[in-house]
C-alpha cells in the first residue's frame, strides 16, 4: 500500500486550509488511506516537511505558495506530488483542469496517474549600491514569476487580510497603480535583447496568476517552454482598460503587450531595483538581476 504524507496549511485561503482539515480527516479514515498528516505553523515549514518526509507520495494541502515550498521540498526525492487546493488563488491547478473539491481531488490522487510537469528556476541577485555586497536567492517555481508591477502586487497582497480569491489581487492592484514607476529592464529571451521601461515581466510555466488574470494564456505546464507576458509602460487609465482583457486572456493584439516563448532561458536586469515574486511569493525586493530557467519534465504530479 502506498504510503500518503499531507501537509496542510491551515492559514490557506485565509482559513481555508484550517476547513479542510476535518473534512479531509474523515475522508482519509473512510478511504482507509495509508498516511501521515503534518500541519504548518510558519512560513518555510512545508518545505522542510517536504524535504524529511517519509511517503511516497507528498500531497500538499493549500494553496500556490504551499504548493511552492512542497515542490522545492522534494528536490531529488523520487516521490509523487499531489495536490489538494486550498488556497486563494489556486493558479496553478487551472493549467491542469483540475477540480476543487476535496473528494473530487483525493480521487485523483488515489488513482495515481502521473504526469511529469516541467518547473523553473528563478535566480535573484541583489548587489549592493557600492557593490561590497552581493545577496543571491534561487527557487523553484512551478507556475510562473511576476517582475516589477506584478511582483509589487504580490507584496501588497500580503497586507490584505480581509478579502480572499481574485479580489484580493484586485484591490492590491489598485492600491499599487498611481505609485508604480516602471524601470528601464534589459530582457534577454534566449540570448537576444531587448531594452524599454517595462509595466510588468510575466513569465508563465502556467497559464494564470492572480487567482484570474491569464497573462500567458497559451502556456503548457510540459511542453518544455517558458511564456513571457512583457507590458510596456501604460497610464492608469489605460491599465484599468487592459485589465478585463488580461482576466479572460485577450490581450494578444494589444500594440502595448507582447506575448513571447523562452527554450533556452530568460536574464531580465535593471539599474533600478526592482521586486520579484515566484508563485506568488516574494523571493526578491531590491533585486537589479535575474535569472530563469526550465528544467523540463521535472516534476511528477498526480493528475486527472
Amino acid at each position: 500500500m502506498t504510503k500518503y504524507t499531507f501537509i496542510v496549511n491551515p492559514e490557506a485561503g485565509r482559513g481555508h486550509g484550517r476547513k479542510l482539515l476535518e473534512p479531509l480527516q474523515n475522508e482519509l479514515k473512510s478511504r482507509n488511506v495509508d498516511h501521515q498528516l503534518f500541519l504548518t505553523s510558519r512560513a518555510g515549514e512545508a518545505f522542510e516537511l517536504a524535504r524529511n518526509g517519509s511517503g511516497s507520495v507528498v500531497v500538499s494541502v493549500g494553496g500556490d505558495g504551499t504548493l511552492n515550498e512542497v515542490a522545492n521540498g522534494l528536490g531529488g526525492r523520487n516521490c509523487a506530488l499531489g495536490i489538494v487546493p486550498a488556497g486563494s488563488g489556486n493558479d496553478f491547478i487551472k493549467s491542469l483542469r483540475y477540480p476543487k473539491g476535496l473528494s473530487d481531488a483525493l480521487d485523483i490522487i488515489m488513482a495515481g496517474r502521473i504526469r511529469q510537469v516541467d518547473a523553473g528556476v528563478v535566480t535573484c541577485t541583489a548587489t549592493s549600491p557600492d557593490a561590497s555586497t552581493v545577496e543571491t536567492h534561487k527557487r523553484l517555481f512551478l507556475n510562473g514569476v511576476g517582475v516589477g508591477f506584478d511582483a509589487e502586487v504580490a507584496a501588497k497582497m500580503r497586507t490584505i487580510r480581509y478579502l480572499s480569491g481574485a479580489a484580493v489581487y484586485l484591490l492590491a492592484v489598485l492600491q499599487t497603480l498611481g505609485k508604480y514607476r516602471a524601470p528601464l529592464f534589459t530582457i534577454a529571451i534566449d540570448g537576444v535583447e531587448r531594452s524599454g521601461h517595462n509595466l510588468l515581466i510575466a513569465i508563465g510555466n502556467g497559464r494564470c496568476a492572480g487567482g484570474r488574470f491569464y497573462l500567458t494564456p497559451d502556456a503548457v505546464v510540459d511542453d518544455g517552454l517558458l511564456d513571457l507576458c512583457v507590458i510596456k509602460d501604460l497610464t492608469v487609465a489605460r491599465i484599468l482598460r487592459l485589465m478585463p482583457l488580461v482576466m479572460v486572456g485577450r490581450h494578444r493584439n494589444v500594440k502595448e503587450v507582447s506575448l513571447l516563448r523562452s527554450s533556452e532561458g530568460i536574464r531580465i536586469d535593471s539599474a533600478q531595483r526592482f521586486f520579484v515574486h515566484a508563485d506568488g511569493e516574494m523571493v526578491g525586493e531590491g533585486v537589479n538581476h535575474v535569472e530563469i530557467s526550465l528544467k523540463r519534465k521535472h516534476l511528477p504530479i498526480l493528475t486527472a
